[in-house]
């Protein structure tokens, strides 16, 4: 494997970040999935130490789209690398259903298969399917944070927050109405959100003062309060509805302000911290595909029919076994994860497939300049 040489301009802890919260998302996963939660003894201290960890990984989705704000700002759209992305998203999302079509009959049908050709209409892939929204508003994104000013993005950005990130998120979760579409942060809209506050932390570089291990002092705590609250709240429905689900989703939403406050922590501790060389060059190689880690393991057959099942027997462990086993199995799946894509971005450099896209983005930028 060749290591890509370092480009004095990137910032490779930013894509450091980008590999860990992929890492965290997976990590997740394995909890999530099977529902390995419950089966501590509620308000034990297994049951709140594995809480505690799933509300510490719940904010990678959230980094991810605040590095898409800071990484794309500046710079211009590339539709040939939508393209590119969206070629990649069809590769696993067709071929894993057709793999499972030819070698588990019954897994998916013949009348269901054609959906995985159409991922991002068909909701194979919430995040893929907001980002492709989001890439297309992105030029109008930039415009905002160039021609406005910092004191009326600011406004722009804290209104954003409060009524999408804090009233929104209370609202919804007392009252199950989703008043905004924000559809619990699984959306496009708060996609946007947070891009433009990671473009608007790129242009203006708040907090560049501020002692690092401030924030990730700030992130565990925000991350042990949030689960002293949900304990709390899971108390009080139990005492009062006799039913723990009433408001069971309070502090578990994307959009919920302890999940990006979080996100916010861990992006500002990892921006321009100083990786050596060997470091710096194993990111740059991993972090090509990395998205695709993400594609692969939560491709919607391999969480029903893996992730749901195969990891039931942590429940067995330990909680700190269950947890060091879980957090193994994670480094374990991107890295298997990174290999099956690393075969794919051989692919496409054979059949030149980037240079396929960047030349017809060009043609079609020509063509349009002279109408």
């Amino acid at each position: 494997m060749k290591l890509r040489p370092l480009n004095p301009k990137r910032d490779y802890a930013i894509d450091l970040l980008r590999i860990l919260s992929m890492l965290m998302i997976i990590f997740y996963h394995i909890l999530h999935h099977p529902n390995l939660l419950p089966t501590r003894v509620r308000f034990t201290p297994g049951y709140d130490i594995v809480l505690f960890t799933q509300l510490c990984l719940m904010c990678a989705v959230n980094i991810y789209a605040l590095i898409s704000g800071y990484v794309g700002y500046g710079s211009r759209p590339r539709y040939s690398r939508l393209a590119e992305l969206w070629l990649t998203v069809l590769c696993y999302s067709a071929g894993v259903a057709f793999l499972y079509f030819l070698f588990r009959p019954g897994s998916v049908s013949a009348s269901e298969l054609w959906k995985y050709f159409l991922p991002s209409l068909n909701h194979k892939y919430w995040f893929f399917s907001s980002y492709f929204i989001l890439f297309l508003f992105r030029p109008l994104l930039h415009s905002a944070v160039d021609h406005l000013s910092r004191r009326r993005l600011k406004f722009v950005l804290i209104s954003l927050l409060v009524f999408i990130g804090i009233i929104s998120t209370i609202y919804t979760d007392l009252t199950g109405t989703d008043s905004y579409g924000v559809n619990r942060g699984f959306s496009a809209w708060w996609m946007m959100v947070l891009y433009l506050v990671g473009a608007y932390i790129r242009k203006y570089d708040p907090f560049s003062k501020t002692k690092r291990w401030r924030f990730l002092l700030a992130f565990f705590l925000t991350a042990a309060v949030s689960t002293a609250l949900k304990l709390l709240v899971q108390l009080y429905a139990i005492r009062k509805m006799h039913n723990v689900r009433y408001y069971n989703s309070m502090f578990i939403n994307y959009n919920s302000i302890n999940l990006w406050i979080g996100a916010l922590c861990l992006f500002f501790f990892f921006r321009g911290l100083k990786l050596t060389s060997p470091i710096s060059r194993v990111v740059a190689f991993l972090t090509p595909m990395t998205f695709s880690v993400y594609l692969i393991h939560d491709h919607p057959l391999i969480r029903a029919r893996i992730f749901k099942t195969a990891f039931l027997p942590l429940s067995k462990l330990s909680t700190p076994l269950m947890l060091l086993s879980a957090l193994g199995i994670s480094v374990a799946i991107y890295l298997l994860c990174s290999a099956i894509d690393y075969l794919r971005v051989l692919l496409f450099r054979l059949l030149r497939i980037r240079k396929l896209f960047d030349s017809l983005e060009a043609t079609a930028i020509a063509k349009l300049k002279r109408t």
